[in-house]
């Protein structure tokens, strides 16, 4: 059969013979070369396909474990050999090296590195999309010609390497100078424009990006730090362009800065008076290239950071809530807050705008900068750690109580103690002495020593008032309806308005009365929370619930009238030894009103007028004497609740 079939083929015409021999041929080319391209994307299916370099280093052929070793094994290399610098100064050429692992006693942190899982993948695939018959087309040419890859994932860390390379080549740099000018003096005012020098400074970016751009292809080559020669961007004729501005900075006079804690609505300014703008004055230019006089921005930095950032900034806190049945306190409770930071950057460019503004304008000049704040949020909020609807702040009372005398500090954190934690029911009202008594030594008060007639008396629980006065302020600011409230006798610096310093928002508490009572007249659960502000002196008191929508607040008070505090009086007692003297202050008297506004849920406003009567008081003094002196202290009323402290509060016997 074989045989016929071969005698039918040279049989055939030439021309299908042959036809019949080149598909015979073809057909088994085709089959070897499929063969051969089966077998070839069947070696190379987990290997480096050939002809692939790392830069000019060959990498073909190499399987997954080679190459992770082969790279490992040059980074090594690089890393033992360090990344190697030169630079020039004064004609002559400098050179050092710099490890690329720094801090290796406190923890090694990688100068240069890059993600090895992610390169082997990316060596091992390259060329390999697609399907099986276009993968394995596509791969072909690197057979016969190398291709060269690039580590892709190198990192730098730049701001650490330049920071090293600077400490290097310290010294060696020659810093620009702009054109500045120097003011002697304001008034009058006297000033000298200082002169302007070029300098020589130190590619770094460039360097280190050479570094990027080497360890990408594994090569450890010697990188030079160039230098450019520089000029200042400001010259003595620039100055004088805008010297003529200089006595409008000055003339406009200081910048004020005013905050509004968030927390307490307390208003807080501080003053960059004239003097301080002479010693940060410089000339600036801008992006648009404007000419300005504007304040340098380090000085501007300091003064925030020193001076005011104590004073704003304020660390986010988590919530925490422990409630104690069987006292019926919360005796372990800090409410969430949202955290305060100065946004120093845009602080700055705030009031250096107001100051640039000056050289550039006459009219609508800035003499006010609202300083700018950012928000840090807390990871734990307070309706996440209990089930009393205690869920967010209502409201914050402050009051000062910077010099106090050490029983009023002691008498203060014993009540703040009593009352922190408490928590009062819905439609319950609030009574300041049921929670802060018994006012005796047992119950963990101290002594105050006031002037009462002709003698110096010791009474228990001094400071009350400063209690009473911070829980009145708390309440307002949280809409609780006021339910009782008297205002002191006197004008005592301790209890004047946080906002504007004069007297009416304060309370006064004395057993068995006046009280200073407030209702929860809220659907829920509210807690009162005690807390000391040393670094400010000052009292803050919280209350937290669920807010229904409704707002309080009160306008700072108005003093109608100040009247005189009198004349002097000395009182002769035989309770002093003779010729021993002991002092009170004076105390002017004032009127004084303030409006108290609450919003309820429902929308409806309601304003309560409290006012206010402060009585004068001389200064009195007692005089010890022989001989038996009936004396009475005038504008003293029996069982008056304000404290009139001894001059000096603990006694001292001065001699005349």
């Amino acid at each position: 059969m074989v045989e016929e079939k071969a005698k039918k083929i040279f049989k055939m015409p030439v021309f299908w013979r042959r036809f019949l021999f080149t598909v015979i041929i073809v057909a088994v080319i085709f089959g070897l070369g499929f063969s051969g391209l089966v077998a070839y994307s069947y070696y190379y299916a987990d290997r480096v396909l050939p002809g692939i370099n790392i830069g000019s280093i060959p990498v073909g052929g190499m399987d997954r474990e080679e190459l992770r070793n082969f790279i490992n094994k040059m980074n090594d290399k690089m890393v033992a050999e360090g990344i190697k610098f030169k630079y020039a100064k004064d004609n002559q050429s400098f050179e050092f090296v710099v490890s690329p692992v720094s801090g290796v006693d406190s923890g090694a942190v990688e100068l240069v590195r890059f993600n090895l899982d992610e390169e082997i993948d990316k060596i091992i695939n390259y060329n390999k999309a697609g399907n099986f018959f276009i993968k394995n087309v596509r791969a072909l040419p690197t057979y016969f010609s190398a291709s060269s890859l690039k580590l892709t994932t190198v990192e730098i860390d730049r701001d650490r390497l330049i920071s090293i390379i600077k400490e290097k080549v310290y010294g060696s740099e020659t810093i620009p100078h702009n054109a500045n000018v120097e003011v002697l003096s304001i008034s009058p005012l006297d000033y000298k424009i200082t002169s302007s020098t070029s300098g020589i400074l130190y590619d770094y970016i460039s360097a280190v990006e050479m570094i990027a751009k080497d360890w990408s292809v594994l090569e450890n080559k010697v990188i030079e730090i160039k230098s450019n020669f520089v000029e200042s961007s400001i010259q003595e004729t620039d100055v004088e362009k805008i010297i003529n501005r200089l006595p409008i900075v000055f003339t406009v006079g200081s910048l004020t800065l005013n905050y509004i804690d968030p927390y307490t609505s307390g208003e807080y300014s501080w003053v960059i008076d004239v003097e301080k703008i002479q010693k940060w004055i410089e000339v600036q230019k801008t992006v648009d290239n404007e000419l300005g006089f504007g304040l340098r921005q380090e000085y501007v930095d300091s003064y925030i950071i020193n001076n005011i950032k104590p004073k704003v900034n304020r660390e986010a806190k988590d919530a925490k809530f422990v409630y104690d049945e069987t006292i019926g306190k919360v005796t372990e409770f800090q409410g969430s807050s949202v955290g305060i930071e100065l946004d120093l950057a845009e602080n700055y460019r705030q009031i250096n705008e107001a100051i640039l503004g000056r050289t550039w304008h006459d009219e609508g000049l800035v003499k006010s900068v609202s300083l700018t704040i950012k928000k840090i949020e807390p990871k734990i909020k307070t309706g996440d750690v209990n089930d009393l609807g205690i869920n967010e702040l209502l409201g914050v009372g402050v009051s000062d109580y910077s010099g106090s005398p050490n029983n009023r500090m002691k008498n203060i954190k014993n009540a703040m103690k009593k009352l922190n934690g408490i928590l009062v029911k819905p439609g319950e009202e609030f009574s300041t002495l049921d929670n802060t008594k018994p006012f005796t030594l047992e119950g963990g008060y101290f002594p105050e020593l006031v002037i009462k007639g002709d003698e110096v008396k010791p009474e228990i629980g001094g400071g009350l008032c400063q209690i009473g006065t911070t829980l009145f302020r708390m309440a307002m600011n949280s809409a609780m309806e006021i339910t009782q409230r008297r205002n002191h006798s006197l004008v005592v610096f301790h209890y004047n308005d946080p906002v504007n310093k004069l007297p009416g928002t304060d309370a006064t508490v004395y057993d068995p009365a006046p009280d200073f009572r407030f209702k929860n007249d809220t659907s829920g659960y509210i807690l009162v929370q005690t807390f000391m502000d040393t670094s400010r002196e000052e009292l803050v008191f919280s209350l937290w619930g669920t807010n229904d929508g409704r707002k309080g607040s009160y306008t700072h008070p108005v003093v109608s009238k100040w009247i005189p505090s009198g004349e002097p009086k000395n009182i002769e007692t035989t309770n002093l030894e003779p010729g021993k003297k002991q002092c009170q202050n004076a105390f002017k008297g004032a009127d004084a009103s303030f409006i108290y506004t609450r919003i309820l849920a429902s929308g409806d406003k309601q304003d309560k007028l409290f006012e206010s009567h402060y009585r004068p008081l001389p200064k009195i003094c007692l005089v010890g004497v022989e001989a038996v002196v009936t004396s009475t202290v005038e504008n003293i009323v029996p069982g008056d609740t304000t404290e009139v402290p001894v001059v000096p509060v603990e006694p001292v016997v001065v001699t005349e």
